[in-house]
């Protein structure tokens, strides 16, 4: 049954969000709209939003606003230092690698970017794969290889953007993408294992676009340490409850 589910929300994610960022990329190809046309912004959304669409159509419960507000809002009490911690790590890694602000970002713009990044370019996805896909993971595989699964799935589900003329993507190798796609998965898993907040991960996961918008990302040893220092503490959070359920 819970493979059934998985299958199903996979589907229906890599369709909604083939056809909306296939046909953007077209559309960008052939010069018809640009990447910052309306047309062209909502096509961007539409994919975007293709786990969190797939995510209401797999719920345990049955699909009402209701049982919706409960998954994404639910949260274990007393696990707040989780995300703290978390998100202090992280802007000192990116922020001390970096050192450099992105000119071309105002810092008026910031918490605007933010709220976009936690609510409709990034944050969404997470009541999909994190909501979804790792716990049902979880259930059959040891943590570290239902992460690397649900990272790399996370990381190729991207792949129709770099076809996309103007995305951000394009800026980017894919391969660094995946890994920070995989890394990241440590992150957000453990959060949610900790907190079982979905709405947490939405957070964190917009705080990381923002971050990676604020900042010129360097790839040098302090990143590479930090990112490593983050992903041990990762899998530490997930472990360490484990022995104390069993406890």
């Amino acid at each position: 049954m819970e493979m059934k589910r998985l299958r199903k929300f996979l589907i229906i994610t890599f369709v909604v969000t083939g056809l909306a960022w296939g046909s953007l990329a077209i559309f960008t190809k052939l010069s018809l709209i640009s990447f910052t046309h309306p047309i062209g912004t909502i096509l961007h959304i539409i994919g975007g939003f293709g786990p969190t669409i797939a995510s209401l159509f797999v719920l345990e419960e049955r699909l009402a606003f209701k049982s919706a507000v409960k998954f994404v809002f639910q949260y274990k009490r007393k696990t707040i230092v989780y995300f703290w911690t978390l998100v202090a790590m992280a802007i000192a890694v990116i922020g001390i690698s970096s050192m450099e602000f992105n000119s071309a970002l105002p810092f008026y713009l910031i918490p605007i970017v933010f709220l976009q990044a936690v609510f409709i370019y990034g944050g969404e996805e997470e009541l999909g794969w994190r909501g979804i896909m790792q716990p049902i993971l979880e259930k059959k595989l040891p943590f570290p290889i239902a992460t690397v699964i649900t990272g790399t799935v996370w990381g190729i589900w991207h792949i129709p953007l770099w076809f996309v003329e103007g995305s951000s993507q394009q800026n980017m190798a894919f391969p660094f993408f995946l890994v920070l796609s995989v890394l990241l998965s440590f992150f957000l898993a453990a959060l949610y294992k900790r907190t079982k907040c979905v709405f947490a991960c939405n957070v964190f996961h917009g705080l990381i676009n923002t971050l990676l918008s604020m900042f010129v990302i360097k790839l040098n040893l302090i990143l590479v340490c930090g990112l490593i220092v983050m992903l041990v503490y990762s899998i530490y959070l997930w472990y360490s409850e484990d022995k104390k359920v069993v406890a």
